[in-house]
C-alpha cells in the first residue's frame, strides 16, 4: 500500500505557504484584522516591494552603476532578493483582499 493521502490545501494555505515559513502565522494575523487594518497592510507590502525596487535602481555613492544595472549582470544573485520580497508581499496582498472581499468591502 501507500502512504495515506493528504487532504489538497485550500487557496488561502496555498498562499500562505508562499509568504514562507511564518505564512500560517501572517494568515492569522492578516484574518483576524478589519478591513480598514487590511488596508493598510496592504499599503505597507505594496510599500515594501517599491521600496525594494527604488533600492536596486538607486546610483551607488561613487558614482557607480545602480544594483539593478549590476543585476542585469549578476540577475540570479541581485535578482533574488527582490524576487523572494515580491513574492511573499504578493501573497500577502492576495490573502488582505480575499479577506477584505469575504468581510463585505470591495
Amino acid at each position: 500500500m501507500g502512504r495515506p493521502r493528504k487532504e489538497p490545501l485550500t487557496e488561502m494555505q496555498k498562499i500562505a505557504k508562499r509568504i514562507g515559513s511564518d505564512g500560517e502565522d501572517v494568515l492569522r494575523e492578516l484574518e483576524a484584522m478589519d478591513v480598514v487594518e487590511l488596508n493598510r497592510r496592504i499599503a505597507q507590502a505594496t510599500q515594501s516591494i517599491s521600496d525594494t525596487k527604488s533600492e536596486l535602481l538607486a546610483d551607488l555613492p561613487n558614482g557607480g552603476p545602480s544594483p539593478y544595472a549590476e543585476a542585469k549582470m549578476n540577475v540570479k544573485i541581485l535578482g533574488q532578493g527582490l524576487s523572494e520580497v515580491k513574492k511573499r508581499q504578493g501573497a500577502i496582498i492576495s490573502i488582505a483582499v480575499q479577506l477584505r472581499k469575504d468581510k463585505g468591502a470591495a
